[in-house]
């Protein structure tokens, strides 16, 4: 499988979103449409992008057992570039490509990056960076020896993060979102549905904050 992150917000205005929107299915149009933030339609834009680019370009890595990250460079739009995909979505809004059978995909962002994951085989991916808690959530979302885990280290906001992508990553591999009664015994309820979550700490290559990275699958 390969994932691909992307940093370098400031390579993509408004002015070049808009030139994408003819090349994008209707449901990232639609998507665009239903957001004026920049943040978000930014979002759209480039992990579409970054999943057009892994599905025409790395077929070998979507197949392999392995695990390749790798920085996503993006200088513009391609000027002479139209990739056509469709998406459709399962029970819960996980979405799938409709023609690209035995493709997987999961997409990720946060204020440090956004990632896109491709695989041959069922995908969740989280990604997230130093993240401010509480009390009340710690307790509400962690079990007993996560809590001591995140209160113990000496970066526990960063601990906060590297445990709760692994949460994310699970539940967005199952399709069902974030399920409150089961937020506790992610860990076990992995093992027990063969499901193996990884995780890494990745510092940009080219500069920026570092953020957690976990998959699932």
């Amino acid at each position: 499988m390969i994932i691909y992150y992307f940093n370098d917000f400031e390579v993509l205005g408004e002015a070049e979103i808009e030139q994408m929107l003819p090349c994008m299915p209707f449901q990232q149009q639609e998507a665009m449409a239903g957001t004026k933030l920049l943040s978000r339609r930014r979002e759209i834009a480039v992990s579409y992008l970054m999943l057009a680019h892994a599905i025409g370009n790395d077929r070998a890595e979507i197949e392999s057992d392995g695990l390749s990250i790798r920085e996503f460079q993006l200088a513009g739009v391609p000027s002479d570039w139209q990739p056509t995909l469709n998406f459709t979505f399962g029970e819960h809004g996980k979405p799938y490509l409709s023609d690209r059978e035995g493709v997987y995909f999961n997409i990720s962002h946060c204020k440090e990056a956004i990632a896109v994951g491709v695989s041959d085989r069922e995908i969740g991916i989280d990604i997230e960076g130093r993240r401010r808690y509480s009390g009340t959530l710690l307790q509400r979302v962690f079990a007993d020896e996560e809590q001591e885990s995140i209160r113990q280290n000496a970066e526990p906001e960063m601990e906060f993060a590297r445990l709760w992508t692994r949460k994310e990553a699970f539940f967005k591999w199952t399709g069902t979102g974030i399920l409150l009664d089961h937020i506790k015994s992610v860990e076990q309820d992995a093992e027990k549905a063969g499901c193996t979550i990884t995780t890494q700490l990745v510092t940009p290559a080219g500069g920026g904050r570092p953020f957690f990275l976990s998959i699932a699958c």
